[in-house]
C-alpha cells in the first residue's frame, strides 16, 4: 500500500492545486477527493506490473552468512503482493542452495525491486 498511498498523496496535492485554481474552494475539495482516488487507482496497478516484471529476472544479493553474492529468484505474483502490502519478500530459489533456500532468508530485507 505504500506506493498506492504515495500516488494518493500526489493526486491529493495536484487535485487541490488544479481544483482550487480552476473552480475555487469547492473545486479544491472535489479535486482533493478525485485526485486522491485517481492517484491511488493509477499507481497501484503500475507498481504491481513493474514489480512482476522486475521479479522475472534473477536478483543478486549478498548472503549474510557467507558474505558472497548469490542469485535469488522471486515468484512474480507473490513479490507484487509483498511490495504492495509492504511485506518482506519471500525468496523462491537461491544459487547457494540450488533451489529453495534452507536458511532464515535474512538477505530478503536487502532486496530492492
Amino acid at each position: 500500500m505504500k506506493t498506492g498511498l504515495k500516488g494518493a498523496i500526489a493526486g491529493l496535492i495536484v487535485g487541490l492545486i488544479f481544483g482550487t485554481a480552476l473552480f475555487g474552494p469547492i473545486g479544491g475539495v472535489v479535486g482533493v477527493i478525485l485526485g486522491s482516488l485517481l492517484g491511488f487507482a493509477i499507481m497501484t496497478p503500475l507498481t504491481v506490473a513493474y514489480v512482476r516484471q522486475a521479479a522475472r529476472q534473477p536478483l543478486v544479493v549478498e548472503c549474510p552468512e557467507t558474505h558472497t553474492n548469490m542469485r535469488v529468484t522471486l515468484d512474480p505474483d507473490k513479490a507484487a503482493k509483498a511490495e504492495l502490502w509492504n511485506r518482506k519478500q519471500k525468496i523462491e530459489t537461491c544459487s547457494r542452495f540450488g533451489g529453495p533456500p534452507d536458511c532464515d532468508e535474512a538477505c530478503a530485507k536487502d532486496l530492492e525491486i
